[in-house]
């Protein structure tokens, strides 16, 4: 037998960020500074690498600056969290452990105030003071020479204008600015190339005094713009965002040449005579659910690549398409254009996403469930439940009225049985409605009371159901009984999300932006899940095991259970995630308030592909919905998808094969 030999007692980890710098630099870059911790206990080399690393790690919140300071000398970024004492935050020790830093996020930090704004190193290029609700209009941060980045939506910082500001900004972050007053100047701002002022008080006035080398504009919701506002000195300006505004065929007459991406989505003053001028760059427009017509079809440019048109009822095109020869994605859910307009796209190589409308429900579909028989459940706010016969044509088998607003839903005993969870109102409280659905007429059985609303509904493997209410708790309820028989406390915000784990544990998602995994049996709860920084509003279970969450922060966040670990991060979606499902092949397709329909190839194989960064996990927009969020999302036998949103909107979409890895 061969002898093998004999390894130094040096950790694996050790060996391999010594043995090869440019290995350890990237193994590094991949960690937080919770992963510091740990790392340090390893070996005493490792304790001086991790020492000297220039950490900048804005996601795992510091309670105290001194000690992380004494951890991190060399970190050049940080989040506090609101939890922090408030007595070292103003204190010179703390002012001190911040000195050199570049990144400091403080969001939702009530001990930020315009005093400790005046404490901040003059190092910073990156400050988010988003939501620091103690800070007026008085505050300044004019000392701070060399920031180029500033989130302070949220908060009263620049209600009386820009004076405060150091003109070396860049980017500046005004989203529902507080008594933001209007008419303010932006002109001594001359660096500034990103403006995110959603729900602010930008008008024209403002909107003329940004600098010709501006590049990028979030202005949706901004009622102050006016249908006629000018964009024309903007030469330098590649992106526009000016959905749901007072955005009108003035303004889009407008639009300089530079310009890539513009969403004018549900901007009411687009009318049937719109017209694009010359704009050779662009590459994606959404103008769904406006009023528009053939005479912008007629105008779009032959270098469009996405084309958002859901919802456009007007928008009626024959032949009007085929100069679109770049045109890879077309949206148009909703729209009536021509079948023969649509086949001449899909033959281009264009994808155009086929869909069935149901119609029937006139409000928001917050959710939707299968029975045994292949019949398809789904709930709306105005207490009715309808039950689709889709694969007979999509026709309402039956329909039910529950005695409140329909919250969610389950299907028990093999389908056979549906459970109905309804919200409470004033003087009335909210319950679970076990319904027998196998027959022509469904027929009330049981009613549970669980005195709060019901907002999620999950069969537990021994056939109990568990609810998750808006107090907090999660209940465990016989159904047969018709009673509660089992709480579980620990939460301290509302319950969105249930989820059944592998193995019978139970997840939860809520408010309070955590996610707990849950011991049924011996009602202890086993694991807290934290990172997400809003409402967990969506839970979903991966092919392999791995925990979805989709949160109001506009993240989708994937979890080791077993090791209480985050293992990815879905970014770039715009307003909460509502939905999530869970595809067979280990794909996952979120719904989110931005109107789209999101598929993510959450395969090991996809992450893994050697010519994305590591970590990147490839997604595709399927569907861009008309006026609707997506609210609601579940896969059916057949591989379609049914999709529930607002004002009724239920659509089964068919979805795309995988792509193939070596």
């Amino acid at each position: 037998m061969a002898t093998v030999p004999v390894v130094d007692a040096v950790p694996l980890l050790v060996r391999v960020l010594a043995g090869n710098p440019a290995t350890g630099a990237n193994i590094l870059a991949c960690l937080n500074t919770a992963d510091a911790r740990y790392l340090r206990r390893l070996h005493p080399a490792v304790a001086g690498v991790v020492a000297g690393v220039p950490w900048c790690d804005t996601d795992t919140p510091v309670v105290d600056a001194v000690r992380w300071r004494a951890g991190l000398p060399a970190a050049v970024g940080a989040r506090l969290a609101p939890s922090a004492r408030l007595d070292w935050v103003p204190s010179k020790p703390a002012a001190a452990a911040l000195g050199g830093i570049t990144h400091l996020d403080t969001r939702g930090c009530a001990y930020v105030t315009d005093a400790v704004l005046l404490r901040l190193p003059t190092s910073l290029r990156i400050l988010n003071v988003r939501d620091c609700n103690e800070l007026t209009a008085a505050a300044s941060l004019a000392h701070l020479t060399a920031l180029t980045s500033l989130d302070c939506s949220g908060t009263r910082a620049v209600n009386d204008g820009m004076a405060s500001l150091p003109p070396s900004l860049q980017e500046l972050d005004i989203n529902h600015a507080i008594e933001l007053r209007a008419g303010v100047s932006l002109a001594r701002l001359r660096q500034l190339r990103v403006l995110r002022a959603e729900w602010s008080e930008l008008c024209t006035s403002m909107l003329a005094t940004l600098p010709p080398s501006f590049e990028e504009l979030h202005a949706a919701c901004c009622k102050e713009l006016t249908p006629a506002a000018s964009f024309a000195h903007l030469t330098a300006l590649r992106k526009l965002d000016v959905a749901r505004s007072a955005f009108g065929d003035g303004s889009l007459a407008t639009m300089p040449p530079s310009l890539v991406c513009l969403n004018a989505r549900e901007c009411r003053n687009l009318t049937p005579a719109a017209e694009l001028p010359h704009l050779p760059a662009l590459r994606l427009l959404d103008v769904s659910s406006t009023l528009i017509g053939e005479a912008l079809v007629a105008s779009l440019p032959a270098s469009l690549i996405e084309l958002r048109l859901a919802g456009c009822f007007r928008a009626i095109a024959g032949d009007s398409l085929d100069h679109l020869s770049a045109l890879r994605q077309l949206h148009c859910i909703g729209t009536d254009l021509a079948p023969a307009a649509l086949a001449a796209c899909r033959r281009r190589g264009c994808a155009v996403p086929a869909a069935s409308e149901l119609r029937g429900h006139f409000t928001t579909v917050p959710f939707l469930t299968l029975l045994s028989d292949g019949r398809l459940a789904s709930g709306d706010i105005n207490r009715e439940v309808r039950l689709w016969n889709i694969s007979a044509g999509g026709e309402a088998a039956a329909v039910l009225r529950a005695s409140n607003t329909v919250l969610t839903l389950a299907a028990l005993r093999g389908g056979r049985y549906l459970a109905i969870g309804t919200s409470a109102s004033p003087g009335e409280d909210g319950y679970i409605e076990a319904w027998d659905v196998s027959g022509v007429r469904p027929a009330r059985r049981a009613t549970t009371n669980c005195c709060s609303s019901v907002w999620a509904l999950a069969v537990l493997p021994d056939g109990r159901l568990a609810a998750g209410c808006s107090d907090g708790k999660v209940r465990v309820v016989d159904v047969d009984a018709g009673a509660v028989v089992a709480t579980l406390t620990g939460h301290t915000g509302g319950l969105k999300a249930l989820a059944v784990l592998p193995g019978g544990r139970l997840a939860s998602g809520s408010r309070d932006t955590n996610v707990r995994v849950w011991d049924v049996a011996a009602l202890a709860c086993e694991a807290m899940l934290t990172g997400h920084t809003d409402t967990v509003w969506s839970l979903a279970v991966l092919s392999d095991g791995r925990l979805a969450t989709g949160s109001w922060d506009s993240t989708v966040r994937l979890w080791d259970v077993g090791a209480r670990a985050c293992v990815g991060v879905l970014t770039g979606l715009t307003g909460s995630v509502r939905a999530l499902a869970a595809l067979p092949d280990g794909r996952l397709v979120t719904g989110s308030e931005d109107h789209t329909i999101r598929l993510w190839d959450t395969r090991p194989a996809a992450a893994a592909g050697a010519s994305r960064a590591v970590g990147t996990v490839p997604v595709e927009i399927v569907s861009v919905l008309g006026r609707s969020n997506v609210m609601s999302l579940l896969l059916l036998p057949d591989g379609r998808l049914a999709c529930g949103g607002g004002d009724g909107f239920l659509c089964l979409l068919e979805l795309p094969p995988p792509a193939a890895y070596e």
